[in-house]
């Protein structure tokens, strides 16, 4: 039996563009309302918001989930710091 046949990282499957300042404010919001274990309601809540030109599975479960671990993992602030991004930038489309 060949080993690593088969295994995938979450990691590897994201969008290899980077997210905008803007769909990252609007990915810690929608965490913030529906939780990091609820990546259904997070992915449908923040597609109306992707940049223009984005593939239709920019915000798909997993992207948004590898996207937030991203975000938690290249911030030194405690999470509980996160949480003050939920303001409602998401609201206002450009």
């Amino acid at each position: 039996m060949a080993s690593g046949i088969g295994k995938h990282k979450i990691l590897n499957v994201g969008p290899t563009e980077p997210w905008s300042v803007r769909e990252k404010l609007c990915l810690a919001s929608s965490v913030m309302r529906s939780g990091d274990q609820n990546w259904v309601s997070v992915s449908r809540a923040i597609k109306p918001f992707a940049e223009p030109g984005r593939p239709p599975d920019w915000f798909s479960q997993k992207h948004c989930a590898s996207q937030y671990s991203e975000l938690l993992e290249a911030t030194e602030a405690p999470k509980s710091v996160l949480q003050c991004v939920h303001i409602s930038v998401c609201r206002y489309k450009k």
